[in-house]
């Protein structure tokens, strides 16, 4: 009989391991699911850095168009003063 109680005791054992692995695979799934989804977010997170970098560098642009167009407009006011400023006074 003692060959009995072994065999109850090791298929016991065996009821545990099973459980725990299946606990362990059941975490190891979890993980890798939080893995994907950090993965994403990431991902997603750096599409927006690239689209508000690539939004800071067109107004950027605009910026220095707008400036060169009121240098020039600036520039034109002053000749068109000068020009308008002889009849003006004749």
């Amino acid at each position: 009989m003692p060959d009995c109680a072994h065999f109850a005791e090791v298929t016991g054992a065996l009821r545990q391991i099973t459980g725990l692995v299946t606990t362990t695979t059941d975490a190891a799934r979890e993980i890798e699911l939080s893995t994907k989804q950090q993965t994403t977010a990431v991902e997603q997170v750096n599409a927006a850095i690239t689209g508000a970098a690539q939004a800071t560098r067109e107004t950027e642009a605009s910026s220095t168009q707008t400036l060169q167009t009121a240098t020039q407009l600036a520039s034109l006011s002053r000749e068109l003063s000068r020009i308008v400023q002889p009849q003006v006074r004749a």
